[in-house]
């Protein structure tokens, strides 16, 4: 069984560390993921996912998180700098057009 808690994942993507934030608490209406680059926490890249896609694909993955941050990074989302903010309201259509419900769970 589940558990749906926020969960806190360490990553190295091009030899640089991110802090990957999962929040699929139930009494959230989205799961929230959110990814920090380790230099600063004004900047992240924020996607919402519908709790349906929950049952797609496992966004715990360390090579989900690491496909997620490859997007924001070519969606010119400027990690190193401060306050850099990238924000994606429906990430469900990431979910068919990056492949993440292909990846192993």
């Amino acid at each position: 069984m589940k558990l749906f808690t926020k969960e806190f994942k360490k990553i190295v993507v091009e030899d640089y560390p991110f802090l990957c934030v999962i929040d699929q608490r139930s009494e959230n209406e989205h799961i929230c993921l959110k990814i920090y680059p380790s230099n600063t926490k004004t900047s992240y890249f924020l996607i919402l996912f519908s709790w349906k896609i929950n049952w797609a694909t496992n966004l715990c993955q360390p090579m989900v998180c690491a496909k997620l941050i490859h997007y924001a990074i070519s969606s010119g989302w400027d990690y190193k700098s401060e306050r850099a903010v990238l924000k994606l309201q429906d990430g469900d259509i990431l979910i068919d057009r990056l492949g993440l419900d292909e990846l192993i769970r």
